[in-house]
């Protein structure tokens, strides 16, 4: 299934590299790796995580304290944001 990105995911991304990279080297890139892991398992199957009570998946990242939220349309699955678990979204 086709993957797209809310305008704003790029930034969520880098935000979190930059702050792996600068704690320990490749520590970024695998960041980065899991991103990918989670995206591949959704393009697979993406129902695989349960709706929430708006419509929206929450897919939880395995090493990091992140989840992506996405919403599953007819023809495409977009992402909505990564977000760390326990920063405030403001």
């Amino acid at each position: 299934m086709k993957v797209v990105y809310h305008k704003f995911v790029q930034k969520d991304l880098d935000d979190a590299w930059r702050y792996y990279e600068d704690t320990t080297e490749s520590l970024g890139d695998r960041f980065f790796d899991e991103f990918l892991t989670v995206i591949a398992t959704i393009q697979r199957n993406p129902h695989h995580w349960p709706p929430t009570d708006k419509g929206r998946r929450v897919a939880q990242f395995s090493r990091f304290p992140y989840k992506l939220l996405y919403r599953v349309e007819p023809e495409r699955v977009k992402v909505l944001v990564v977000r760390h678990q326990k920063r405030s979204p403001a």
